[in-house]
């Protein structure tokens, strides 16, 4: 009787019948197992890793406010002094090479050398009809002041230039010479280009050093269907069967520009 009722109390409780360590064989191999079978804490969600997943959220958000805190800092003292240097330097460049190579640029195009053929022929003939009334004036005026002194050295004198005679204009440099024209021309247009120039080349090319097209991973040198040619002399690399459907054969559209 009293067995009875210790074990109608146990079920009423809630626990087993007959309890047990373990678990049924029929629950042992499962991909996962349940929390009441592990005894202490979890294996994998431990007191440790559960504490890190809690401050994660306010360690977050300490770093993020300390960033932005430092960058509004850091543009509040550097904008007023960017504002400043490109108020009063427009054409700044932060890199030194580049600001080398822009000076270097802009004494080439007060020598002219970036000036077609057309624009160098105006130049020359606006200085020299400067030079020619400069000089022009130069005569009539010694020749007035020697013929009411009638002394020769008065004439002579006027050879001499004074300081604010001297003409300021600038020349563009004799680098390369023209036998068509007859005339040294420097100008940018002038160098020699082309792949099949011999003087745009100084050493060639050894043919073992050359890519091969057929194996060339790279579009400008796996160009299997034909030439483009210079830049100057380009000329449309697809036939006349392939430039409808030019799309299909080439890694990069490049559409005929003649």
């Amino acid at each position: 009787m009293f067995n009875g009722i210790r074990i109608s109390i146990r079920r009423l409780a809630g626990g087993a019948a007959k309890p047990h360590w373990g678990e049924p064989p029929k629950h042992r191999w499962q991909p996962f197992l349940l929390d009441r079978t592990h005894y202490g804490e979890h294996p994998t969600y431990n007191g440790f890793v559960l504490l890190l997943r809690y401050l994660r959220p306010r360690i977050e958000k300490v770093l993020s406010s300390t960033f932005s805190t430092l960058s509004s800092m850091s543009l509040s003292l550097y904008n007023p002094v960017k504002r400043l240097v490109l108020k009063h330097n427009p054409d700044i460049r932060y890199d030194l090479g580049n600001m080398l190579m822009l000076g270097t640029a802009d004494d080439l195009n007060e020598q002219g050398f970036w000036n077609s053929m057309s624009e160098d022929k105006k130049e020359r003939e606006k200085y020299f009809e400067k030079e020619q009334d400069r000089l022009n004036k130069l005569w009539e005026r010694a020749l007035e002041k020697a013929t009411v002194s009638e002394s020769f050295e008065d004439l002579c004198s006027f050879v001499v230039p004074m300081s604010y005679e001297v003409p300021t204009g600038v020349v563009p440099p004799i680098l390369f010479f023209n036998f068509y024209y007859n005339i040294g021309l420097g100008r940018f247009n002038m160098i020699q280009y082309g792949k099949d120039n011999e003087d745009s080349h100084t050493f060639d090319t050894p043919s073992h050093e050359q890519p091969l097209r057929s194996l060339a991973l790279n579009f400008t040198y796996n160009n299997l269907s034909g030439d483009w040619g210079d830049y100057i002399n380009r000329q449309d690399n697809k036939g006349p069967l392939m430039r409808p459907s030019r799309q299909m054969f080439t890694d990069i559209f490049i559409p005929g520009t003649k």
